[in-house]
């Protein structure tokens, strides 16, 4: 009898196991995906920030040649701006 109940705890062992093994294959092929999804999602975030950096830069180059070339249009549109801005922040 108690060769028995030995049979059936190292089947029990062996199953235990078992189902750890495949549970922890299962938890590293999770992370592993987690993982190529978080390298891929950062590698795109990156390369948009190089397109916002790239099109400001565009942006301020052709607002530096406007008011080389219209000094006093830049100058009214600034005063402008100012004093919207101004009205827009002095209401209570």
């Amino acid at each position: 009898m108690q060769g028995m109940s030995r049979s059936n705890g190292e089947g029990v062992r062996e199953q235990a196991q078992s189902s750890i093994s495949r549970m922890s294959d299962t938890a590293h092929q999770a992370v592993n995906r987690a993982s190529e999804v978080a390298h891929q999602t950062a590698d795109r975030l990156s390369a948009r920030g190089e397109e916002w950096m790239s099109s400001g830069n565009e942006w301020m180059e052709s607002t530096r040649v406007y008011v080389r070339e219209h000094p006093v249009a830049a100058v009214g549109m600034a005063i402008a701006a100012g004093y919207l801005l101004s009205r827009i922040l002095s209401r209570d």
